[in-house]
């Protein structure tokens, strides 16, 4: 086996691996706990992405009459396809959440001082490029989500002061939705954001390894300097109960979350499946569907303010939540680093993670969404109702009257509830307010789309369930 020894002495000297091992593994560094595996997990992840997405474009068409189908082709027929989508799927959506533990966790331990405030920005442009991803994504399905997304992100753009027209023109690709649209952001999501990842990547890798991460010294007392925290650091490092070999040691604790995170992703794919598609887009009509379960917080946080200020502040809070992590190395100027010694930032970190969280769990459970249910309202314990009004709650289901009304409190509050009102509407109230909604109301006509042994059916179960409501 000499000759095997000397070729790969010879490939490893020629290539120049020996000193680029050294300088990458065979290095030490200071210990560090579990959970700052995060980093990993994120690599991790967007790793999987590249290579289920580079599957995926060997059958994906951009072209917008055939895009739905050849995503239909892949989750249906394609042998193997439902898992390579779905895996792509899932860890797109792990990967949000690991983003955002890992940006707490940075500002929880200050990860933006000196002498990594370089490291802080380019994880910023990090964070932005897998969000662009995020979303242009799930666009790319070409279904009624993905028409409804584009409209959202043009009017975002739409309001930017001075150049908003610019803008939307710009993604668009022309005065309307078209095909252009659709090669735009597959070009956008497939090959110019890969690349700016690709070297932010390596750029904020490399400045990890020449700056570290925040290690326990740090965090115990405080830091006056760079020239300082390289000192610490450089303590930590050498000393044989501080520190520790990046590999093997280091690798394969992170590692080990990295692996814990990934298996997320791999469960759900495989007792869940891809994402479900919707619709196939239609440029011609306007579908309100459910955001991505990532962006949920958001669209709940929008739903919190009134509709003057709403679009305002759809566009406001993105831009100025990334000017205030910018700024964030010049506000935190104190000496220390650690969570316990910076109550005011991490408790600011601990209250926005959990509003997003609070914020999901709002949207999910959404009021004012009308949300599709095969529920029919519940019939109070004790009462029988009739053939005909039987026929009639459970029509109320078929038409998605129990997506926007709820009964005697019970469903969704989008519109009035139907045993709410002051007194008890007549039939050809009841009728008329069906056929011949306010011009007010967001409710549609049903003039034309309900027969008239249906409207009478339906008319009849609201009917009784307001006779119900003010007898009590």
């Amino acid at each position: 086996m000499k000759i095997v020894e000397t070729a790969r002495k010879w490939v490893i000297d020629r290539m120049g691996l020996g000193r680029l091992a050294e300088s990458l593994l065979y290095r030490r560094v200071a210990k560090s706990p579990w959970y700052q595996g995060d980093g990993t997990a994120l690599l991790l992840l967007v790793g999987v992405q590249v290579v289920t997405g580079a599957f995926m474009t060997l059958i994906y068409s951009t072209s917008p009459d055939r895009a739905f189908q050849s995503v239909e082709y892949i989750t249906r027929i394609q042998p193997m396809g439902w898992f390579i989508r779905g895996l792509h799927y899932w860890s797109a959506g792990i990967t949000m959440v690991m983003l955002a533990v890992h940006l707490f966790r940075q500002i929880m331990l200050a990860g933006y001082k000196s002498p990594r405030e370089g490291t802080w920005f380019v994880g910023l442009g990090l964070m932005v490029g897998l969000v662009v991803m995020s979303f242009t994504g799930y666009v790319l399905r070409w279904d009624e989500r993905a028409v409804y997304a584009i409209r959202v992100a043009l009017n975002m753009f739409y309001r930017v002061p001075w150049i908003g027209e610019e803008l939307v023109l710009l993604v668009q690709g022309g005065p309307s939705l078209s095909s252009h649209t659709l090669s735009r952001f597959y070009s956008v999501h497939v090959v110019f954001t890969p690349m700016l990842l690709v070297a932010l990547v390596g750029y904020h890798l490399y400045l990890v390894v020449l700056y570290g991460t925040t290690s326990m010294l740090e965090r115990q007392g405080p830091v006056h300097s760079a020239e300082h925290q390289k000192e610490l650091y450089g303590e930590q490092k050498e000393s044989e109960q501080l520190g520790e070999p990046f590999f093997p040691k280091t690798m394969a604790d992170t590692g080990i979350m990295a692996l814990a995170v990934f298996l997320v992703p791999l469960a759900f794919t495989l007792v869940i499946g891809p994402r479900e598609l919707g619709t196939q887009a239609n440029l011609t009509s306007v579908a309100f569907p459910a955001e991505e379960w990532w962006y949920a917080w958001y669209s709940g946080l929008i739903a919190l303010f009134p509709g003057w200020l709403a679009p305002i502040f759809f566009v406001a809070f993105p831009a100025g939540i990334l000017l205030l992590l910018v700024l964030l190395p010049l506000l935190d100027r104190g000496p220390y680093r650690g969570y316990k010694h910076r109550p005011v930032f991490a408790t600011a970190a601990l209250l926005a993670f959990a509003s997003i969280l609070f914020l999901s769990d709002l949207r999910a459970r959404s009021p004012w969404t009308a949300w599709p249910s095969n529920d029919p309202p519940p019939v109070p314990h004790g009462i029988k109702l009739t053939a005909e009004v039987e026929k009639g709650r459970q029509l109320f289901v078929k038409y998605g009257c129990n997506s926007c009304h709820a009964v005697a409190g019970f469903g969704r509050k989008v519109g009035p509830d139907l045993a709410g009102h002051d007194r008890s509407l007549s039939a050809d109230e009841i009728q008329g307010f069906i056929l011949r909604p306010p011009a007010h109301s967001s409710m549609p006509s049903y003039e034309g789309r309900m027969s008239k042994e249906d409207l009478e059916r339906v008319t009849s179960f609201v009917h009784v369930t307001q006779a119900l409501f003010h007898a009590k």
